[in-house]
């Protein structure tokens, strides 16, 4: 019926940039909807990455079924198919915007490091240093000044500030898990703690009693417990990081169908072929 408001918004970024961004792609100051004001239950990221720098007390954003309460400084990376139940007014009058759609990244000088997809998607927000924060503001103020720009270079100017951009947060993405690591995961939620594991060991081990094992729990209990926490079955997550890997290795290298397999840990290159097959409804040769 006619004004009814979706219960979940779609931000499709790809749509978005084709329409509205630079070259079709990159976008700065994206308006990202205020879900209490419009009345919708949420926000869906599609084809695309959003990155929120945000200088804040108080305000709150819930990803994914988790609240997260921004303190300080924060750098808060929304990837592709991320579900923002709540963007508080409060957290948008306080945050610049970034959105770019995934080709935008895969296509970036030198081999970037793609664990910003991975990372991102199980540590949505990081509070880093005011220093930090106000190196990566120095970064979003510069793209946003070339962004009005008219140039014959803007583009590859554009393109050079925000795989700089990506690089910094990486290192912080880096330090985080490093710090996490040598404190043996010791997260204050059961959620954090799994996602910090599957971050670092997806590769090698894709079963729940891998994770149990290491957090000292049944696979029963964890399994509810992300179940309860994120609205998703535990192996969606650990099958989403895999599948996330596989795509990004089949699109930016030239390695084989049996290289990925091998590196990815399946048994055969026709098992890999059989779980992109079954994730995506097509072949990996599709994919490249």
């Amino acid at each position: 019926m006619e004004g009814i408001v979706p219960k979940i918004k779609e931000l499709n970024v790809e749509e978005l940039a084709r329409r509205e961004g630079i070259g079709g792609d990159f976008l700065v100051e994206l308006g990202l909807p205020n879900t209490a004001l419009e009345g919708a239950e949420g926000v869906l990221i599609r084809n695309g990455i959003v990155i929120l720098l945000c200088r804040s007390e108080g305000a709150t954003i819930a990803i994914d079924g988790k609240e997260y309460r921004l303190s300080g400084h924060n750098v808060v990376i929304l990837p592709e198919n991320h579900h923002v139940e709540r963007l508080s007014a409060a957290a948008l009058e306080v945050c610049s915007c970034i959105a770019v759609s995934v080709d935008y990244v895969l296509n970036m000088p030198s081999p970037i490091d793609t664990n910003i997809f991975s990372y991102s998607r199980y540590i949505s927000v990081l509070r880093i240093s005011r220093e930090k924060f106000d190196d990566l503001m120095s970064y979003y103020r510069f793209l946003h000044k070339e962004s009005l720009e008219e140039s014959r270079y803007k583009g590859e100017i554009i393109r050079s500030i925000f795989y700089a951009l990506i690089l910094e947060i990486i290192a912080e993405y880096e330090r985080t898990f490093s710090i996490d690591a040598s404190r043996n995961i010791r997260a204050d939620d059961l959620s954090d703690k799994f996602f910090r594991l599957l971050a670092i060991n997806y590769r090698a081990h894709r079963s729940v009693r891998f994770y149990a094992s290491e957090l000292g729990l049944t696979p029963k209990y964890l399994s509810t417990a992300i179940k309860r926490t994120t609205g998703r079955p535990i192996l969606d997550w650990i099958h989403e990081a895999i599948l996330i890997d596989a795509k990004m290795l089949l699109r930016t290298t030239d390695l084989t169908v049996q290289q990925i397999a091998d590196l990815l840990n399946f048994s055969s290159s026709s098992a890999f072929v059989q779980f992109i097959k079954k994730s995506t409804g097509t072949t990996p040769r599709r994919l490249r």
